[in-house]
């Protein structure tokens, strides 16, 4: 009987024994992986952003609002009096040559005074823009007359500010605007700078053609235009991109509307990571002025909101 006893507890102390023996390398397991595990390069995660569209977007539309409302402005002032239609009467008009006579063009700057100190900044004109700052600019001729030629300096010290009065964006740069034909326009940049209401900055440069859809008469308030083209630019992380109109964008020039592109789709190529973001101007497919885009990509989409 004591015999029995001795050999269950040398049983029962093998058995606790083997059971420490595997915890304990379950434990050496455990903290061997902790510091391999620990010692590896961390896995990057690919954050997919759609900074390049949204970037581009805002780029694109101050560009586009700011030639509209100069060649508004030369088509309907005739260099004798003040405009009433997208600028205001009231913006200061200041010539250096204000006569096609002498056969070197007109050529002067547009004034829309200090920004303020308090919201909305800047100067209300009829397309909803606020504006500040000043912008020069020299034309060749009139410029409804094939050749015409319109050349917009914006220039660091002249602080030219557009947006919504809450958030207003500058553009440093030159915009040359031709009408080769009398039926479209020829519209260009190169290396414009924007910065944003936020302190991002970007560069922006383009080769598009504007067409008239529907002429509303003199100058290009009530009209409709497609815009076809490409463009370039970096965006607020530096990363450059190229952008490709691939189906027309339609502007409609009258008051809700004028702000951005009712329809039309754009494609844009990150070219650093080679991702493809694809840009719909009416993702609802209404062709409502709602101000609304979408971007697409890695098959993942996202809704955003034009200012």
């Amino acid at each position: 009987m004591y015999v029995n006893k001795v050999a269950k507890m040398r049983n029962l102390a093998s058995e606790n024994s083997y059971n420490l023996n595997t915890v304990y390398r379950i434990f050496l397991t455990f903290i061997f992986l902790f510091f391999l595990l620990g010692c590896r390069e961390p896995l990057m995660e690919v954050k997919e952003n759609i900074f390049s569209a949204q970037d581009n977007t805002k780029t694109e539309n101050e560009f586009n609002c700011t030639i509209e409302a100069i060649t508004d402005w030369v088509l309907t002032n005739r260099f004798n009096k003040k405009s009433e239609r997208i600028l205001p009467g009231y913006v200061q008009i200041i010539y250096n040559d204000s006569t096609f006579m002498d056969l070197d063009g007109v050529e002067g700057m547009l004034d829309f005074g200090a920004p303020g100190n308090s919201k909305p900044f800047g100067m209300l004109c009829s397309d909803g823009k606020y504006r500040s700052g000043r912008i020069r600019f020299k034309l060749n001729q009139h410029f409804e007359i094939p050749g015409a030629k319109l050349e917009l300096f914006c220039e660091a010290q002249d602080s030219f500010c557009s947006g919504s009065g809450d958030e207003m964006n500058s553009m440093t740069g030159l915009i040359i605007i031709n009408n080769p034909d009398g039926m479209s326009i020829l519209l260009s940049t190169e290396n414009l700078l924007f910065k944003d209401s936020q302190g991002f900055k970007t560069n922006w440069s383009c080769k598009r053609k504007l067409t008239l859809v529907k002429d509303a008469g003199q100058g290009v308030w009530g009209d409709i235009y497609s815009m076809e083209g490409i463009a370039s630019g970096t965006n607020r992380e530096n990363e450059m991109y190229e952008v490709t109109i691939e189906t027309p964008l339609i502007k409609k020039m009258e008051l809700g509307c004028s702000k951005t592109f009712v329809t039309g789709s754009l494609s844009i190529k990150n070219l650093g990571s080679e991702k493809i973001i694809l840009v719909d101007y009416d993702p609802f497919n209404d062709g409502r002025c709602d101000r609304i885009a979408e971007a697409e990509i890695n098959g993942k989409k996202t809704i955003y909101k034009i200012d």
